[in-house]
């Protein structure tokens, strides 16, 4: 559908629609709780902000917007495989990124609440091979609180092993300064190149104060990001996850990429609800499974 088509089909006071960087079609949502907008690329959630507060989300003012890549920031869904593909001409983190979703659904009959969702089959990927047939559904519920559902449906008449991520990139006044609460006690793997020690247990609060990219293990717990320079404390819930992945490049990997600006990492954290390492998914032929993330300022 052009913008046009989109507008009489699914626009309404609240929504609307444009061409966005990369000349993308965006969704534009002002329904007087928050503010959000959603690329139809990759259904890519790049902006999120309640009534009254600075933006949830963070953005690489780097990043590329073009068909074949990803978008840098906001929420990317890595999908059917968190992180290198086995065969190294396939993209990292799947395709459910680089992909162009059709919009199916958006219901803006509550006030301050918006519900949209976009779905993705077979048909949608051009960029690379197919390997089973799936049905893919995202649905982000805007207002107040955030939620972000990913529904997965295996097609196929054989099991399917499935790692996946909503990769949720916050922003944040300075990374040095936050602590990020929720994760004492629980068990990690340290993804960073190089690290002394791939594995450990976090004690307390999790501090920035060098390059982290670690997986918890065996938690369905809340996160906390507390975040003085802001004055805010960022609740973020999962649902279908039992890995949390906590994300910040620092200084030399953020320089070695080139859609993320130099000195970015001071502003911005990940924080993943995944299916990752031994939380992958098996999914039995026509088996669904749904993983979910709700984000509330405190």
């Amino acid at each position: 559908m052009n913008l046009e088509e989109l507008q009489k089909t699914f626009g309404a006071d609240t929504v609307t629609f444009r061409k966005g960087p990369g000349e993308f079609t965006t969704v534009i949502i002002d329904n007087g709780a928050a503010e959000a907008e959603i690329c139809l690329h990759g259904a890519h959630l790049m902006k999120f902000v309640p009534a009254g507060a600075v933006p949830v989300l963070w953005m690489s003012k780097s990043s590329w917007f073009e068909p074949d890549r990803p978008i840098r920031g906001g929420v990317p869904i890595c999908w059917p495989y968190f992180g290198a593909a086995a065969d190294p001409a396939l993209p990292a983190h799947g395709f459910a990124r680089l992909s162009e979703w059709n919009l199916a659904e958006i219901d803006s009959s509550e006030k301050g609440m918006t519900r949209v969702a976009l779905t993705l089959s077979p048909a949608d990927v051009t960029a690379v091979p197919v390997p089973f047939p799936f049905e893919l559904r995202m649905e982000f519920v805007i207002g107040k609180v955030l939620q972000m559902t990913l529904t997965m449906k295996n097609c196929s008449d054989s099991e399917q092993i499935i790692t996946d991520a909503l990769h949720t990139y916050f922003n944040v006044k300075s990374a040095g300064a936050i602590t990020i609460s929720g994760l004492d006690g629980v068990s990690y793997e340290d993804r960073v190149v190089g690290a002394k020690v791939f594995g450990g247990v976090q004690d307390g609060d999790i501090r920035i104060d060098r390059e982290v990219d670690r997986v918890y293990l065996d938690t369905a717990d809340a996160v906390e990001i507390h975040d003085p320079g802001y004055d805010r404390t960022i609740l973020v819930e999962k649902f279908g996850s039992e890995s949390t992945v906590v994300w910040n490049p620092w200084i030399r990997k953020s320089q070695a990429m080139p859609d993320f600006g130099d000195d970015e990492y001071h502003t911005m954290v990940c924080i993943e609800a995944v299916n990752a390492a031994k939380d992958r998914r098996i999914l039995a032929p026509g088996a669904t499974h749904v993983i979910s993330q709700k984000i509330t300022l405190k």
